[in-house]
């Protein structure tokens, strides 16, 4: 099973996950020809897409799935809740192209998809926890403004995780947004501070557990270097750290495998 961020932020986001050449997109946020050249630059391309799944309405999330769906002919999994909201920014989509997630489902024989609801201010919001026949597992989640049972359960015993660390509190409290922003921010239905991510990360953490990419960083309200600190004041007295990486709006990460 392979996985790599395309790229996360507020200007898109989209995952990449693979298991046996079966490839999947958790969310298209960026236009269809940003997307291609991201696949490229890990060595993969949209012909290999087979699936374009959505967590929630927002543009930085959907604004490339209509495209790409209809150019490379994939199928898109998206909440009803969701579909009812965002069908004008998708465009027209061939009725055998839409999935609409009631519960839990199987892409093909190899890969079983778990959706779980989590906090934000969206009609509705999912996260993904995925499983595949060689009994590996992720979960995904880019935006939530709070960790609750179904997302702890979410990611147990996974060996890879998508999480969001938006900001930091400090610099969202003193920087240039307006106080109703701010508020929306680091309500429980707004982002995921440095803090509780990492907080979490601890929470969750097993020898299991091969790579995290943090996500979503926001650009005025945080910062790499505050967030390996944060991450290094959490995890201080233990003598294993995770494997993390700070995923950025501009560029894919590299491709990682779990073994």
């Amino acid at each position: 099973m392979k996985i790599a961020m395309l790229g996360s932020g507020s200007g898109g986001n989209a995952s990449y996950v693979e298991e046996n050449g079966y490839g999947i997109l958790i969310d298209v946020g960026f236009s269809c020809k940003k997307i291609e050249e991201r696949l490229a630059s890990i060595g993969k391309s949209a012909e290999k897409i087979k699936a374009l799944l959505i967590t929630h309405e927002h543009t930085d999330h959907i604004s490339g799935a209509g495209i790409l769906a209809r150019k490379y002919n994939i199928p898109i999994y998206i909440s009803p809740e969701s579909l009812e909201v965002c069908k004008q920014k998708l465009g027209k989509i061939a009725e055998d192209q839409i999935h609409c997630i009631q519960k839990d489902f199987f892409l093909n024989e190899n890969i079983y998809v778990k959706p779980f609801d989590v906090m934000h201010d969206a009609v509705r919001t999912l996260g993904f926890h995925i499983e595949t026949a060689s009994q590996k597992k992720i979960a995904i989640s880019t935006d939530i403004g709070y960790i609750t049972n179904l997302v702890r359960e979410a990611f147990q015993e996974v060996d890879a995780a998508i999480l969001e660390s938006n900001y930091d509190y400090n610099m969202l409290m003193n920087g240039p947004y307006p106080w109703d922003l701010k508020a929306r921010v680091k309500g429980r239905n707004g982002h995921l501070s440095n803090n509780d991510a990492a907080k979490f990360i601890r929470e969750m953490y097993t020898n299991k557990l091969q790579k995290i990419f943090l996500a979503h960083v926001s650009k005025d309200s945080n910062h790499p270097n505050i967030i390996h600190e944060t991450m290094e004041l959490e995890f201080e007295k233990y003598s294993r750290k995770p494997n993390y990486e700070i995923s950025s709006q501009n560029t894919a990460t590299k491709l990682f495998e779990i073994k």
